[in-house]
């Protein structure tokens, strides 16, 4: 597991998303991106014609290329989501922004959805728990990021991004994340 900090400014995204229950996060994460493909990518990406105002914001704003864990009571919001470039919200998706901040930021190599779940234990049963312990959750949200490529290959990158705060940094705190559910849920 490799994690690099850096400052990225505020960025909104925009996407739909679905509620998970935390112990669930591994089985119905990928299911909610199979189910959403079905419907609304595979024949947009044999045409790349859009029909429909979601189909055009999935292609103009690249609705896919990141996924959003928005922490709430008892559950989380799963989004598929791209970089909101401006424009109109089109009915059933909705705009999700991280203000500026630090991230940690950590990298995984493989085939998915093995690698990033592999990633997301790692961070939070070894990180966590020991140079984590450094930081607080700026949020309760954290982004998964996905590069363009193969997503089977063993040589597909993807990345998850935590916004975090230093501890001694008091004057800055938004609010603590709370790290249960899919945070903490290890692969059955």
């Amino acid at each position: 597991m490799k994690v690099t900090y850096e400052h990225k400014p505020a960025i909104t995204l925009i996407g739909y998303s679905t509620s998970i229950h935390p112990e669930e996060g591994y089985q119905k994460c990928p299911e909610f991106w199979n189910l959403e493909y079905a419907q609304k990518y595979a024949r947009l990406w044999q045409t790349m014609e859009p029909e429909t105002p979601v189909e055009k914001a999935i292609l103009e704003n690249g609705i896919g290329m990141f996924a959003i864990c928005d922490e709430k009571e008892g559950s989380f919001d799963y989004w598929i989501a791209g970089l909101y470039k401006g424009g109109e919200v089109p009915e059933g998706l909705k705009l999700f922004t991280f203000e500026e901040s630090y991230w940690a930021v950590f990298s995984s190599k493989g085939p998915l959805p093995d690698s990033l779940q592999k990633l997301n234990t790692e961070v939070w049963q070894q990180w966590y728990p020991n140079e984590g312990k450094k930081y607080m959750g700026n949020g309760n949200a954290m982004l998964e990021v996905y590069s363009a490529g193969d997503m089977q290959s063993a040589d597909y990158e993807c990345e998850i991004w935590i916004p975090i705060i230093r501890q001694d940094d008091t004057s800055e705190i938004v609010t603590e994340m709370t790290m249960i559910g899919i945070l903490s849920t290890t692969r059955q």
